[in-house]
């Protein structure tokens, strides 16, 4: 009977050990889950930021002057096809290369949070200009 003990208590024991180990490893995997949310949500933070630079930039240094030619202020849709391919092209030399192995990494189509992030930077400054 005793004997008997003995090996039930080696059983819980042994038990109770590889449920530690099994919970060790989910939480584990869950943090690190976590942290590169964490990760992949800095490298969308610098993503945008750097195209909020590159928005002021090319306002400053080609946007303005092409709006001054025209007697309208408006760019022509080859004009601004060609600001938009400018924007990605600075905005993804001032990326990190980190940053940007990431976000393909995580299947984030880099182009187009660009250029959304360049878009929504360029309605907010008109709607300062225009208030």
């Amino acid at each position: 009977m005793e004997q008997l003990l003995d090996y039930g208590l080696q059983i819980a024991a042994t038990l109770l050990v590889t449920l530690i180990g099994v919970l060790g490893a989910f939480l584990t995997a869950k943090l690190s889950a976590n942290a590169k949310l964490q990760n992949i949500d800095a490298a969308q933070k610098e993503l945008i930021r750097a195209a909020e630079i590159t928005v002021g930039e090319l306002k400053q240094t080609v946007a303005d002057a092409l709006k001054a030619a025209h007697e309208d202020g408006k760019l022509s849709a080859e004009e601004a096809e060609s600001l938009k391919s400018m924007l990605i092209e600075k905005t993804l030399a001032k990326l990190s290369e980190p940053a940007y192995a990431l976000l393909k990494s995580a299947a984030v189509d880099v182009e187009a949070l660009i250029s959304g992030a360049g878009e929504s930077w360029i309605e907010q400054i008109n709607a300062k200009t225009a208030a």
